[in-house]
């Protein structure tokens, strides 16, 4: 997968609730964990959290969590900039988005 592939499945810069939507779910699938146990460690409420995650609204707990125990930065959930995540982490989450200009989807 080259830079601009990266850039493209990443939505780098958009910041809709539906994009944002997209890296959550990418995220919380390259943990290895389902949402319930990902809640669970979070603190959080399982209803607040998948909500959070369907409306593409991630709370400053829920971003917080990620960070700390993924090392999944904030400006990537956010805006799609990955310059902050470890190799093997944005390798990861990249495996679960599609590229929107390809014809197939990969999810």
């Amino acid at each position: 997968m080259d830079y601009l592939e990266k850039k493209r499945r990443s939505r780098e810069t958009v910041i809709t609730p539906q994009a944002i939507h997209l890296r959550l779910v990418a995220a919380r699938k390259s943990t290895g964990l389902n949402a319930r146990q990902l809640a669970s460690s979070a603190n959080i409420t399982y209803t607040t959290f998948k909500t959070q995650e369907a409306a593409g609204s991630p709370s400053l707990k829920m971003l917080d969590f990620y960070w700390k125990a993924f090392q999944i930065d904030p400006n990537f959930i956010m805006g799609g900039d990955g310059a902050r995540l470890l190799p093997d982490t944005y390798e990861a989450i990249l495996a679960h988005l599609d590229d929107p200009e390809s014809n197939t989807s990969e999810k």
